[in-house]
């Protein structure tokens, strides 16, 4: 009888997990569970603690009560076989300049979709040009704005995340930053990351695990959206930096993919064009209002001279 796994969770990042966990365990029949795919178990609560409790594996990752009825990661503790809480992958120090802008009930886009750069709001708050606003991407804006100091606290929140629900991450996380960056985004890991996660919680499970790499097999979901680590950040941090910025417009063409990725100016110039629809939207932006309503850091993010 095959094993069964359930991966239960509410974000973007358990289905790749999932689509993991079925390449290394091919054996294994793999339900992800997410709100949008919870109507497999007919939306019933009742009917996925039942599948928790069956399976010989569930993996959960942390989520607040209500996408799911009344069942919560506590509650699938205490009713799961055997039960792997995985942490949801949280990590600004690469890209520190994203921030989201909300509106009523949903979120102002960018040419990166729902991210933002913080620097080109500030920019456009402050009527800055085109090469004004590019010339505010160096050192000494990134160092006076913190964009170079973020690495501590965003390992020691991440690390901190996992063991509040239950997962030590220290030794993984170790490993991922021997192999450079490894997000793409602030909330989007790269492949490798969820297939350390799948690998450990079959191990934990001991269900047997293919030793074949899933990045060297599968395309990277979370990759059709990236953000550059910026030369100045890559330098402090010791990774690979670069300007180019990867649009969100879906599906994994590569040709596509290859000649829709833009660089920084281009970015400077598809925000502009978006927000001169939208120009109030420095004001619904709470880190560009701290930074305009502090007269010592107004009196840095200036354009370069020259």
């Amino acid at each position: 009888m095959a094993r069964r796994i359930v991966v239960i969770g509410n974000n973007c990042q358990v289905a790749v997990l999932a689509g993991c966990l079925g390449f290394l365990a091919p054996d294994a029949e793999i339900a992800s569970v997410e709100p949008a795919t919870f109507s497999q178990f007919d939306s019933s609560p009742r009917r996925l603690l039942d599948a928790v409790r069956s399976a010989d594996l569930t993996v959960c990752f942390p989520f607040d009560a209500g996408p799911f009825g009344d069942v919560t990661p506590a509650r699938i503790l205490e009713t799961a076989r055997f039960v792997v809480p995985v942490p949801t992958i949280v990590f600004p120090a690469f890209h520190p300049d994203i921030v989201y802008i909300g509106h009523k009930a949903g979120l102002f886009g960018s040419p990166m979709g729902d991210y933002h750069s913080a620097l080109i709001v500030y920019g456009f708050a402050r009527g800055y040009s085109v090469d004004e606003i590019v010339s505010l991407f160096r050192a000494e804006v990134f160092s006076r704005v913190g964009y170079l100091d973020g690495w501590f606290a965003s390992r020691d929140a991440l690390l901190a995340m996992s063991h509040a629900h239950g997962c030590n991450l220290d030794r993984l996380f170790a490993g991922w930053m021997r192999r450079d960056c490894f997000m793409h985004t602030i909330n989007h890991p790269k492949l490798f990351v969820l297939a350390d996660l799948a690998r450990d919680a079959l191990r934990r499970a001991e269900i047997p695990a293919r030793t074949a790499a899933c990045e060297d097999y599968l395309p990277d979901p979370l990759s059709g959206c990236v953000w550059p680590v910026y030369p100045e950040i890559a330098a402090r941090l010791g990774v690979i930096g670069s300007s180019t910025f990867k649009p969100p417009l879906g599906g994994l063409n590569f040709l596509v993919d290859a000649g829709r990725c833009i660089d920084l100016r281009a970015m400077v110039e598809g925000s502009l064009a978006i927000y001169a629809h939208t120009p109030k939207i420095a004001g619904h932006c709470d880190r560009v209002q701290s930074w305009l309503a502090a007269p010592e850091i107004r009196d840095t993010l200036i354009p370069a001279a020259g």
